[in-house]
């Protein structure tokens, strides 16, 4: 018949480290003739989180390496972190990280000649020389004129017309002269704006590389911090899972008592397990008070 545990505790903490004592032995009042002969009754000290811990009860017959006490819970949440931790792990370590392509450099603005500009430049301004010239010839051929004697008013009045005429040309050959001059003006102004916005451009496109460049290396100093860190997430598990002792017997026998001792501090439960040791003549359980 099993025997009933004196105390539940709920809400037992699991804890993650600590480590199950094997088990420890209480010298008993018969003790064994020959100096290797097996003890007739052995006591073990097993510390479990949880009372399903404990894999026997009292008169279970149990053999040699049978399993007494495992932390299952413990043991399955720690493998399930594990390998959640590998893959996290395995993930950063096969992650790509690609460094920004630098800007692309655009052909250089070939610097204009304003050959179209000057040639419209010099043909306005020999056309205002020329006009000026027609102007001066007619001034003179006035002059000379109105120094003859009886010459016809009529001959008169035909040249000063011919001259305003040559002063109205004139004026229209300053205008288209004037014209031109604006025309390369604005030529060479919006090359002007043309070459500030290739250099903002470019300038532009350099901060955002350096940008780009920096947040690539920031990315890769965070995938290495989290590399480490997992990697010492998945070394406490490891070494977590490595202390989670498993309790097996020593030897072959039946449990005779099984007797639970309290609770510690960091809320692990302790036991003290009974086990009446098989004897060596093979003759049923040695039962002893």
């Amino acid at each position: 018949m099993k025997r009933v545990i004196p105390y539940v505790l709920a809400g037992v903490a699991i804890a993650s480290v600590a480590t199950a004592q094997q088990s420890s032995f209480v010298t008993p009042p018969e003790q064994p003739n020959q100096p290797h002969e097996a003890p007739r009754r052995l006591t073990i000290n097993v510390s479990v989180t949880d009372p399903a811990d404990l894999k026997v009860t009292d008169g279970d017959r149990i053999t040699v390496g049978q399993l007494i006490a495992d932390r299952t819970r413990d043991r399955n949440r720690l493998e399930a972190q594990a390998r959640q931790l590998h893959l996290t792990l395995q993930r950063l370590e096969h992650s790509t990280i690609t460094p920004p392509l630098p800007p692309q450099q655009p052909p250089a603005i070939a610097t204009p000649t304003y050959l179209e500009q000057n040639a419209a430049i010099a043909r306005a301004k020999a056309d205002v020389d020329q006009a000026e010239a027609l102007i001066t010839a007619k001034h003179q051929e006035i002059d000379y004129l109105g120094q003859l004697p009886n010459l016809d008013p009529l001959v008169m009045e035909h040249e000063t017309a011919k001259l305003a005429e040559l002063q109205r040309d004139h004026t229209a050959a300053v205008r288209e002269y004037q014209l031109a001059l604006g025309k390369r003006s604005t030529a060479e102004y919006e090359h002007s704006v043309t070459m500030a916005a290739d250099v903002s451009s470019r300038g532009h496109a350099v901060l955002s590389y350096q940008q780009q460049w920096a947040n690539y290396e920031q990315r890769l100093r965070d995938r290495d911090f989290q590399l480490a860190q997992t990697q010492l997430r998945v070394d406490e598990v490891e070494h977590a899972l490595a202390n989670l002792a498993v309790v097996r017997s020593p030897y072959a026998g039946r449990i005779r008592r099984i007797k639970w001792l309290g609770q510690s501090s960091d809320g692990l439960l302790s036991a003290e397990i009974t086990l009446m040791v098989r004897s060596s003549a093979g003759a049923g359980f040695t039962v002893s008070e």
